[in-house]
């Protein structure tokens, strides 16, 4: 009997695309898992639900996000294992986000829509407040030990998801080869407990 390969959806940061070199490295190299992925934006609501209906769609068994698809991977009811890497968790105040306001920024990585600008305003931001987060017994939180784009976040983090927090010295905000390395990554090595 042939098992079925478990599925990953993988949802990407701000600024970002389902062309991402971290989701291009886990599509070329985790042969044990089937790799999805998406363009989001930065409108929590209607990306969030994209995500719920996504995963409902495709039987998706395995949800993970970095930054700002880490917080809308801890946002979004799903009950399936959760991997939030470097969640950006108040996305309202992050400096990342807010260094753009109001400008036109362009997409770091070509996006499906074909679109590779966009602006965000102080009113976008607004649609962040009173998001709930939806946390789970099967909700993780990995992170950097030194992030230089949301700075420590460790102790919000643990408050989170208690013991389901882990460090990780392999990056800093942005996802590195050795953290998707098989089989030695940090990412790979939390992951494997649920394939």
């Amino acid at each position: 009997m042939i098992m079925s390969k478990k599925k990953l959806l993988y949802i990407h940061g701000f600024r970002s695309s389902a062309c991402s070199s971290t989701i291009v490295g886990l599509k070329a190299n985790y042969h044990d898992v089937e790799v999805h992925a998406f363009d989001v934006t930065h409108h929590p609501v209607e990306s969030i639900k994209k995500i719920e209906d996504y995963i409902a769609e495709h039987d998706i068994n395995i949800l993970a996000g970095t930054s700002l698809g880490g917080y809308y991977t801890l946002c979004a009811k799903v009950d399936i294992p959760k991997i939030a890497v470097n969640p950006a968790i108040n996305p309202e105040n992050s400096v990342s986000i807010l260094s753009g306001i109001g400008e036109e920024v362009e997409y770091y990585h070509p996006r499906e829509d074909g679109v590779q600008t966009f602006k965000c305003t102080l009113a976008d931001l607004d649609e962040f407040r009173g998001i709930e987060k939806y946390i789970t017994s099967v909700t993780h939180i990995i992170c950097s030990d030194h992030d230089e784009v949301l700075g420590d976040l460790r102790p919000q983090y643990r408050e989170l998801v208690g013991e389901r927090f882990h460090e990780s010295s392999q990056m800093g905000h942005r996802i590195t080869p050795e953290f998707t390395a098989i089989p030695t990554g940090d990412f790979y090595k939390l992951l494997i407990k649920f394939l």
